[in-house]
C-alpha cells in the first residue's frame, strides 16, 4: 500500500495561478494519495486510489479555496471577506482569514452539524446561522441567500468568498491545484470519483486536469434527494436544478448549484457522468471505508464512495481502471450519527476487564 505526499502551499503552482503578492498559507495542499487495496480487492478492481483532502489544515479541500482567496483579498486591499457555508467553507475562510489578519463575516446554515459550528468560534469572526436554507429548502431561497451576501459584500467593501466559481472565478482556481496534483501522483488515472454540491469543485477539478492534459473521466456524485447535476447528466431533467432539497449530507444541499451547468459542461467535456446515491447508500459506504481501510471522512466525501460502489455494481467500471476517490472532508466534521451507538458501549469494573476481552477475543 502506497502513501505519496508532495509540497504543501499553493505558492508551488503561483505561475499557474492569479497573481497575488504574496500567498497566505497554513499548509494546504500536497495531499497524499492512498492506495485502498482491501477494497480494491474486495471489488475485484486493479487499482483504486484515495486523495485524501481530509489532510488539509481545516480538514477539507476548501483550504485551496480559502487560501487563493484570502490572498487575492489581502492583494486587493479589500476590508474584510463574507461567504455562506454548510460548514467547510466557512472553517476554511475562518482559519485563512485570520492567518490574513483579515476580518469576516460568515452565513452558516443553521442546520450544519455542530462539529462544524463549534470550531468557528475561536477565530472571532461574524457569525449568522440562518433558516430556510440546506435539508427541505427550496431553490429560491438557496439564490435569494446568496444574493443578499453578494450585495452586502459590494456595499461594505468585502471580498466575496462564497466557494462558486459564479460568485469567486479567481479564488476558486485554488481547487485547480488539485488537479495539478493529481496529473504528477497518479498518472494512470482513469476516473476521478468527486462530491458535487454547488458544482464548483467537479468544474474547478476538471478544468485543472485539463490544464495537465489528463484524460481522466470525472464522475459528479451527488445524494439522490439533491442531485440536480447528476439527474441532467443522466438527461432525467431539462437543468441542473431541483425544486427542493431532500437529504441529510451536509455540504451537497443545493438544488440549484451555483456551478451547475459549468460542472455538466466540464463533466461531458472528460467523458463522465452523473452518479446519484441514496443517503443510506453513503453512510454504509462512510462506514465501510472506515472499517476496511481506516479512513473516516464525512458523509459528503462518502458520496464518492457510495457512487463508485454503484457503478462497479451497474458495469460502469472494469478492472482495467484505476478510480481515484476525492475524499473531500474528515469525519470528525459530522460525527453526531454515531452518538446512539457511543452511547451503547457496555462498562465495567477493573477485575471484569479479562473477561470482557476474552468473549470479545473468542467472537472475533
Amino acid at each position: 500500500m502506497s502513501t505519496t505526499a508532495y509540497p504543501h502551499g499553493l505558492a508551488r503552482w503561483a505561475g499557474d495561478l492569479p497573481a497575488v503578492d504574496e500567498f497566505v498559507t497554513l499548509g494546504e495542499g500536497g495531499t497524499p494519495v492512498v492506495g485502498l487495496d482491501r477494497l480494491a480487492a474486495r471489488l475485484g478492481l486493479g487499482q483504486l486510489t484515495a486523495k485524501l483532502e481530509t489532510a488539509n489544515p481545516t480538514g477539507s479541500y476548501k483550504d485551496r479555496v480559502a487560501a487563493m482567496t484570502v490572498s487575492l483579498a489581502r492583494h486587493d486591499g479589500y476590508r474584510g471577506w463574507v461567504a455562506t457555508s454548510s460548514g467547510n467553507a466557512g472553517i476554511a475562510m475562518a482559519a485563512f482569514g485570520a492567518r490574513a489578519g483579515l476580518p469576516g463575516f460568515l452565513c452558516v446554515v443553521s442546520t450544519a452539524p455542530q462539529e462544524k459550528r463549534l470550531p468557528l468560534m475561536p477565530y472571532g469572526i461574524g457569525v449568522l446561522a440562518v433558516e430556510g436554507v440546506g435539508d427541505g429548502a427550496s431553490a429560491s431561497a438557496g439564490t435569494g441567500l446568496l444574493a443578499n451576501v453578494a450585495a452586502a459584500a459590494e456595499e461594505h467593501q468585502l471580498f466575496l468568498a462564497i466557494t462558486a466559481n459564479a460568485y469567486n472565478p479567481q479564488g476558486m482556481r485554488g481547487i485547480d491545484t488539485l488537479g495539478y496534483e493529481l496529473a504528477e501522483q497518479v498518472p494512470d488515472m482513469t476516473h476521478a470519483y468527486t462530491p458535487a454540491g454547488g458544482g464548483g469543485l467537479v468544474a474547478s477539478l476538471a478544468r485543472g486536469l485539463a490544464a495537465r492534459s489528463m484524460p481522466a473521466a470525472v464522475i459528479a456524485c451527488q445524494p439522490r434527494g439533491c442531485a440536480p447535476i447528476a439527474r441532467h447528466l443522466a438527461g432525467e431533467i431539462d437543468r441542473p436544478l431541483v425544486e427542493r432539497c431532500d437529504t441529510l449530507v451536509s455540504g451537497l444541499q443545493l438544488p440549484a448549484p451555483p456551478d451547475g451547468q459549468l460542472a455538466v459542461d466540464a463533466v461531458r467535456a472528460c467523458g463522465g457522468w452523473g452518479s446519484a446515491v441514496d443517503d443510506d447508500a453513503i453512510v454504509q459506504a462512510q462506514q465501510l471505508l472506515a472499517a476496511t481501510e481506516g479512513i473516516f471522512v464525512e458523509p459528503a466525501a462518502a458520496t464518492s464512495v457510495a457512487a463508485l460502489l454503484d457503478d462497479h455494481k451497474n458495469g460502469r467500471l472494469s478492472s482495467d481502471d484505476h478510480p481515484v476517490l476525492i475524499l473531500t472532508g474528515a469525519g470528525w466534521k459530522d460525527q453526531s450519527r454515531y452518538a446512539t451507538q457511543a452511547a451503547r458501549i457496555p462498562t465495567a469494573q477493573v477485575d471484569d476487564v479479562p473477561r470482557v476481552i476474552a468473549d470479545w477475543a473468542r467472537d472475533v
